[in-house]
């Protein structure tokens, strides 16, 4: 995602500087962003950095993904990280969060799993992917989203494409932006 974000920026021919005051980042988060060392970072920040560089949130979520390390998915990535009293808060004060809880909901239970069973599959705990379900994340980060997308695909090996189009789905969901559905080739 770093280089998607420099390369628009620069194409856009606005400075770190101008950009991340703009967005209320701070510069140095905004460049950490650029060299790809932020390891989740917030649906809420990549949609406005979007909004901001005029492209689909799609575009910067899409770009973030890369393949997982083989084995149990869970087991092999970090834990998400405990909860800031930032991140925890009333379902009706962010409107991409009930949005995308709605979303994962349906998803889980089209593919008829339990809330553990999702938990299982990413390593994350079953109270967190409710919280996320009840839409009290307020911005979830894009590898909490990739580890969703993960073990909602089930075992086995998956598309990078697959995988990185269903990370830019939810995020269009999140952003409340219009989901484009592209056709298998």
């Amino acid at each position: 995602m770093g280089a998607m974000l420099r390369n628009l920026r620069s194409r856009a021919g606005i400075t770190q500087r101008d950009l991340a005051a703009r967005e209320g980042l701070h510069r140095n988060y905004l460049g950490a962003l650029e060299r790809g060392t932020v390891a989740n970072p917030g649906l809420a920040t990549v949609s406005r950095l979007a909004r901001a560089l005029d492209v689909s949130v799609a575009v910067l979520a899409e770009s973030f993904v890369r393949p997982l390390p083989q084995g149990r998915p869970g087991s092999m990535l970090p834990r998400p990280l405990p909860l800031t009293l930032a991140e925890r808060t009333p379902a009706d004060a962010i409107p991409g969060a009930p949005a995308l809880g709605r979303a994962l909901r349906l998803l889980r239970r089209r593919r008829e799993l339990t809330r553990a069973a999702l938990a299982d599959a990413t390593g994350m705990h079953k109270n967190y992917i409710g919280s996320l379900e009840d839409g009290q994340i307020a911005s979830p980060g894009l590898l909490t989203i990739t580890r969703l997308v993960h073990g909602l695909q089930g075992p086995g090996p998956h598309e990078l494409g697959s995988l990185a189009a269903s990370v830019g789905v939810l995020a269009c969901v999140f952003a409340g932006e219009p989901v484009q559905v592209r056709a298998a080739a």
